[in-house]
């Protein structure tokens, strides 16, 4: 693929009419399947595993590539909330904010640490 006088030509790159089958292999030399298209909009958290899912359209490949644009739900809201909040902030003249809400600060977990000594 040539895309322009900056970018080298990689040879590698299979021609556009080659089919193609993708393993994923581990470093011990062990090959996994690919995901299912249910496994794939389950990881995105559009779908539980045990529901009955279909999208519009025959294609499996339009499938998988809607279910690879797609925003998982819980993001798409943590997104949402951030925005409305910057939005309310900005329409107060606030500038700049500190945040400390999850999406962005992970909670510190404190821990003590007692001595278990028995004293006689």
């Amino acid at each position: 693929q040539d895309n322009g006088r900056w970018s080298v030509a990689d040879p590698r790159v299979p021609a556009a009419n080659d089919r193609l089958t993708c393993i994923i292999t581990s470093l011990d030399g062990t090959w996994h399947r690919p995901f299912t298209t249910l496994e794939l909009a389950a990881i995105q958290s559009l779908v539980e595993p045990e529901e009955q899912f279909e999208l519009d359209g025959l294609s499996d490949q339009a499938w998988r590539e809607r279910i690879g644009n797609a925003v998982p739900p819980d993001a798409a809201e943590a997104i949402a909330d951030v925005m409305g909040t910057t939005l309310l902030l900005a329409a107060l003249g606030e500038t700049f904010m500190l945040s400390s809400m999850p999406i962005w600060v992970r909670p510190v977990a404190v821990g003590l640490s007692v001595s278990q000594q028995v004293t006689q």
